[in-house]
């Protein structure tokens, strides 16, 4: 999000307004939120190759994936934990959560399904 903050430094020195890069954009004051980490983009990225591989019939442009990708995503509840956190090492020896493995999959079927019927892209 461009704050206020970016537009002042921004009027200050009269350059052209520019969006700030994703570094800035996960921080408050001046601490950075990069180790937080929504465990359901990796689990999606995983999930999703596995199924391109049973379906020859997708295309397999890099715009046909991220649209698929984004649907699936934004149907599903993120899962956020702290990269250091015990949290997260509880993921990596347990797994993620089997509601959400389901609900994941049920995404990117629809997301597939989408992306097929109405493809916007070439």
């Amino acid at each position: 999000m461009f704050t206020e903050r970016h537009a002042k430094q921004m009027s200050d020195n009269g350059s052209a307004v520019q969006e700030p890069h994703l570094g800035e954009m996960r921080q408050i004051f001046d601490f950075s939120l990069d180790r937080i980490r929504n465990a359901v983009e990796v689990l999606a990225c995983r999930m999703l190759e596995q199924k391109l591989e049973g379906c020859p019939e997708i295309d397999r442009n890099k715009d046909v994936i991220e649209d698929i990708y984004c649907l699936a995503l934004n149907r599903v509840p993120a899962l956020y934990y702290h990269s250091a956190s015990s949290f997260a090492r509880r993921l990596d020896d347990q797994g993620p959560p089997t509601d959400i493995l389901a609900a994941l999959d049920k995404a990117l079927d629809y997301a597939i399904l989408k992306v097929m019927e109405n493809p916007t892209r070439s």
